[in-house]
Parts: structure tokens; sequence; C-alpha cells
């Protein structure tokens, strides 16, 4: 038995999805450091941590037209200074804070005597603080290492914000969807190979930005798709057979073409649509309180941990590669708390500050046009 839901309103077990994915790229970083007490196998599986980023993006799409799909298509491009104001509040002061910390620490590296490495280039700053780094302005990642993503989901947005209108009007036909995300999957998967990548992760200064723009894309379309299979006879039938046929394909693209790049869209896609389902239940999966807490603190921990790891081991760690487990337990633990306190203290107030600004600074051309014609 599913519950009717309607867009814009919360589908929990995407939040919590979203949680358990931060975490997955949590330990995808700080694998290194668990080589002394994890098996060589469980050190291989928190190594495709990673792929959360793709599940990351995959969501995105999603949810954004999940609850902006309606503006757009009632305003077209006049929905898009509204999308981009409430975009830049949710994602820039948390990551400016970030950045900005770690700023801080290479300097202090620098007046202390010590040299913080190409990793902290003082030049490449600008374009950090501006969310552009990952647009092909660089060729290697620096500074806060998974900001790259954020980078290239800015840039998704503000393509969102130019044709939003426009693609309300895609084909949603129960048997389209699938179809053409494989071929956008499978088009992915061409290039990559086409240039020598085996790996969707490989050279990410390079590939990330069109991965996280497919990826997005699928989400955008999935959200159309399954909002319009809701409302119709055996919708839910043609769902789950489409999330098998994907995982299905998937499998075929990585097992007998051995084009891991075209699989990782489709199974992600896959995963969405099971976590839509589970959401719409009479009692959603991860509807809990904590995997809701989780989610809810997900950019948090997303941004803050890998500045966190470098910060810990430097006041807590001998040997980065021998961390034992009591340590990491208190790393995780750090970072959930630290996330917490960054999710209420700043990034929660600054997005309001930040909304607020945005709709005085959009409401000003208007007041003064309104102005002008009383006086006239």
């Amino acid at each position: 038995m599913s519950r009717a839901v309607a867009p814009g309103q919360m589908l929990p077990t995407l939040t919590g999805l979203r949680g358990f994915a931060a975490l997955m790229v949590l330990f995808y970083h700080i694998r290194s450091g668990m080589t002394c007490f994890l098996a060589d196998e469980a050190i291989s599986v928190l190594a495709q941590g990673y792929l959360a980023v793709d599940l990351f993006f995959v969501l995105s799409g999603f949810v954004l037209w999940w609850t902006y799909g309606g503006e757009f298509r009632d305003r077209g491009v006049r929905a898009a200074p509204h999308f981009i104001v409430r975009r830049f509040a949710r994602i820039f002061p948390l990551h400016i804070a970030i950045l900005s910390a770690m700023a801080l620490f290479a300097a202090a590296l620098i007046v202390s005597g010590r040299d913080p490495g190409d990793h902290y280039s003082f030049a490449e700053l600008p374009a950090h603080y501006l969310l552009v780094q990952n647009w092909g302005f660089g060729d290697r990642l620096a500074w806060n290492d998974p900001a790259w993503s954020i980078s290239t989901e800015w840039a998704a947005y503000l393509l969102l914000a130019g044709i939003g209108g426009w693609l309300t009007r895609l084909p949603r036909g129960a048997w389209s969807f699938p179809l053409l995300v494989v071929a956008m999957a499978a088009s992915l998967g061409w290039w990559f190979g086409s240039t020598g990548r085996a790996s969707i992760g490989d050279d990410i200064p390079a590939t990330g930005l069109l991965r996280c723009l497919v990826e997005f894309g699928i989400g955008i379309l999935l959200c159309q798709w399954w909002t319009a299979q809701r409302e119709r006879p055996h919708g839910t039938a043609i769902i789950h057979a489409t999330a098998l046929g994907l995982a299905g394909v998937a499998a075929l693209l990585l097992v007998v073409a051995g084009s891991q790049p075209a699989a990782v869209p489709l199974i992600m896609t896959a995963v969405v649509i099971l976590a839509l389902q589970a959401s719409t239940a009479r009692q959603p999966l991860l509807s809990g309180r904590i995997a809701q807490w989780l989610g809810d603190i997900s950019y948090a921990v997303y941004l803050s941990h890998f500045f966190l790891w470098i910060l810990f081991k430097l006041f807590f760690v001998d040997d980065p590669a021998m961390v034992d487990p009591v340590r990491i337990l208190a790393f995780i633990l750090l970072t959930l708390a630290a996330s917490h306190l960054l999710h209420v203290v700043l990034e929660v107030p600054a997005r309001r500050i930040a909304q607020r600004a945005g709709d005085r600074l959009l409401a000003a051309p208007h007041a003064i046009f309104t102005a002008g014609r009383s006086e006239t």
C-alpha cells in the first residue's frame, strides 16, 4: 500500500539516502587510514564510495525538479531568478565558510614557516570561492576536494535556470524515459572510453562537469516520468519493471561491454527509483529520526569532513596509514557533531539571511517600476 504524494512534498527515503551517501564519501576519503585493521576486501568496498557522488547528482536533479518544476512550468524563464537565489543561499554560505577556514589554515602554515604545498594554491582560490573551479579552469583537485561536485552542480543550476521552461515540454511516455536514459548513459560511457578513461572517477577536473550534467539531467527526466507514471493505471508495475530493466542493462554494460561509466548512471537511477517507491510506502524506509538527521546534516558532512580529516591527522595521528579503530570512531563522531553545529548555527541561519537578501534584491526593480508608474 502506498500513500499519495504531491510535488514539493518531502520524500523521507530520499533524505535518509542522502545522509548515508555522504557517509560513503567520508569513508572513501579516510579509508587509507584504516588498512591496519580492515581486510583488503573491505578497503576495496570503501574505495567505491566515490560513486555516492553520482547518486547525489541524480538525486539533486530529481529533487530540484520536484521542488521547482511547477514554477518553471507556470512561469518559464521568469522563474529563474527565484530559483538561483534559493540555490545560491543553499550552497554558498557553508562552502564559503569551509573554504575560508582552509585558507586561514594554509596562511597559518606559511606564517609558521611551513610550505602548505600546491594543494593550497592561493592563485586558484578565487575560482574556488566562485565555485567555477571544475568548469575546465584547472587540471587537478585543490583546496576542499569534495567541493568539485558542488562546482559542477552550480553549473547545472545555472543551466536549468535558462532552459527549465523548455524542459517542461519533454515527453513523459512509459518507455520514452528508460530509452532516453540508456542513450544518455551509453553516450557518456562512449565518451569516457573514446578518451581512454576506464572509470567514471578518472580525471575529475576534465570529466566531472559532463558527468554531473548528464546525471543531473537524468534526475530531472526521472522526476517528470515518475510523477506521470504514478497517476496512470499499472504505473507502479511499470516503475518497478523500469528499475529492474535499468539495473539489467547496467549489468550488461558493465560485464559485457566493460563500460563502468555507462553503467553507473543507470545503477544510480534504479536506486533512486526504488527509494522513491519506498518513500511512498505507509512506513517509508529510512524515515526514522537518525536517518532523517543524517540527511539534514549531509551537506555539512560532505563539505566539512575532508578538512576535518586533515586537522584530525595533524593533531591526533602519528602515522596517517595506521589509524586505530578508536581514533576512526572518534573522527566520525567528531565530524557528525561538527556537521550538526555547522548545520544549526551556520548553514540554516545563513541560508535564511541570503534568501531574504536575494528576495529584497529581486523585489527592488519591481518596486521602482511600480513607483514610477504611480508617479505618472
